[in-house]
């Protein structure tokens, strides 16, 4: 939704899934494997489908010169 504070949390939360994957391994919890390494992925599916549902927000925060020719020295 155009704001890199957003990619850094979306990062942090990739991570933190990716930890928590680890962490719900090693303490033996009895779900497969697989399960537990698709769950980063599953989280960034939720929150893309969260923020991208109001389209016309999306559109009155989006850059102004996006899809505009750059003509540089013009």
């Amino acid at each position: 939704t155009w704001r890199p504070g957003r990619v850094l949390l979306g990062a942090y939360l990739f991570g933190g899934v990716t930890m928590l994957q680890f962490q719900l391994q090693g303490q033996g919890v009895q779900i497969p494997s697989q399960f537990l390494t698709m769950l980063p992925y599953l989280a960034t599916i939720v929150v893309l489908v969260l923020i991208s549902r109001n389209p016309t927000w999306i559109r009155i925060n989006m850059p102004a010169s996006l899809g505009k020719p750059f003509h540089p020295g013009a």
